[in-house]
């Protein structure tokens, strides 16, 4: 990948205004997040509280995600953006507006969390799928790592501005600030052209969403490399990013208060950055499949030193370091499914993996958060951290034991006629 490709990209217009109108959205999403997790954290001093209030945010995704990638597929993908991101403008405002009347309670934050994950089960799907749709095949690769570099340079900017405005003003600004940047994200939206997107495929419109749903479960399920791919997320979403609504703990641990809990989430987001800008302006990614197990693995390691580490610089470098190998590992899981998927299965592909990414969470928040009740945050994030490494490296072990040494030719199906030539699946 040269440079003055990459730029191309950049130098598109029409690209340039949806990844900057979704980084501004995304802005705002992890200011609340920050502010949410301090405010709970505050009326509670309870670890299994904060663990509830992740899960309330990721409890629906289990539910209705793989409904979000059948709506994918079926409707305007912009449209259900607008829909959603809509929507979204709704549960900020009321947590703003509780908040700043000192009328807000945690039960009140963990319902809201869970209409905005209601929300956000249908968004995602949509949204990695509308990527597709928006720049060129020889692109596409670019696309999701600058996509990946808007969302962690909002990480690096998002928690740190949001922990200095908790210790100003407290956290309902951050609310406003974020309802704020939804409706940004949905002006940008309108302007944007997709010229890059298919007519409906011909079973669509006949089908049921009950038979869309099975279609695209079989078509996961009948791809060796996408199991794995899936298997490996499915450890890291359960052990390994849960540490995330914890950070408000080690914070106190440290004595670092709100603004030490927003550098915290700087430098993850930080290394989160760097790492995507080294993708984006490189030819990192992986032409084949490749599910990134070693990353995860780095990812797992850097927790487990952040867990055992009572250094607060040496903390930091560790979450640092975390965060750049959480976002190689996800890149590559993100490029290697989209270049096994099909168009007209994308949004149920999309949502099969934002199901095992996110859906997941709710029972690994209450695996992580359960275990730091008993016995404490940092030994809580040590053993998973360890179940992670083991877990990863097992699952690298077993797909080396079963794979052919002479790999048969693949018989015709459903979907040969759709991975291949002009109407194959695109490279994310």
């Amino acid at each position: 990948m040269s440079n003055s490709s990459t730029f191309t990209l950049i130098r598109d217009v029409n690209y340039r205004i949806f990844w900057m109108g979704q980084g501004l959205s995304w802005l705002g999403s992890v200011m609340q997040s920050v502010a949410q997790g301090w405010l709970v954290w505050s009326l509670t001093r309870s670890p299994a509280q904060l663990a509830l209030t992740a899960i309330m945010l990721s409890l629906p995704v289990l539910l209705f995600s793989m409904l979000g990638g059948v709506a994918a597929d079926r409707f305007d993908k912009r449209a259900l953006l607008v829909i959603t991101q809509g929507g979204s403008v709704v549960p900020a405002l009321f947590l703003g507006l509780l908040t700043a009347r000192g009328e807000i309670t945690a039960p009140a934050v963990m319902f809201l969390a869970f209409c905005q994950g209601v929300l956000n089960a249908f968004e995602a799907p949509a949204r990695q799928a509308l990527l597709a749709e928006l720049v060129p095949r020889a692109r596409l690769g670019q696309a999701v790592a600058f996509n990946a570099v808007s969302f962690n340079a909002t990480r690096l900017v998002g928690p740190a501005a949001a922990g200095c405005i908790i210790a100003a003003f407290g956290a309902a600004p951050c609310f406003f600030i974020n309802a704020l940047s939804f409706l940004i994200g949905i002006l940008a939206l309108f302007p944007v052209r997709l010229p890059y997107r298919r007519p409906d495929h011909p079973l669509r419109r006949r089908a049921f969403p009950a038979t869309e749903l099975r279609e695209g479960l079989r078509f996961v399920c009948r791809r060796a490399e996408i199991r794995q791919i899936l298997l490996s997320v499915l450890l890291v979403s359960l052990l390994a990013i849960p540490f995330v609504p914890l950070l408000p703990v080690f914070a106190e641990l440290f004595r670092a208060g709100p603004r030490g809990l927003g550098l915290m989430s700087a430098c993850l987001g930080s290394g989160s950055l760097l790492a995507a800008l080294w993708l984006a302006f490189s030819d990192r990614l992986p032409e084949r499949q490749s599910g990134g197990a070693g990353a995860g693995m780095l990812f797992a390691l850097a927790l487990l030193i952040f867990s055992r580490s009572a250094d607060y610089a040496l903390s930091l470098a560790a979450l640092f370091a975390a965060g750049g190998a959480a976002v190689v590992f996800l890149a590559r899981v993100n490029r290697s499914l989209q270049q096994a998927c099909p168009d007209h299965l994308r949004g149920r592909v999309m949502g099969v993996y934002t199901l095992t990414l996110l859906g997941m969470a709710p029972l690994g928040s209450a695996l992580v958060g359960g275990a730091a009740a008993k016995l404490g945050a940092p030994v809580a994030i040590s053993l998973t951290s360890v179940l992670c490494i083991a877990g990863l490296a097992l699952l690298q072990l077993w797909a080396r034991l079963s794979r052919p040494a002479f790999p048969p030719a693949a018989p015709p199906s459903l979907w040969s006629g759709s991975l291949a030539g002009n109407g194959g699946a695109r490279d994310w």
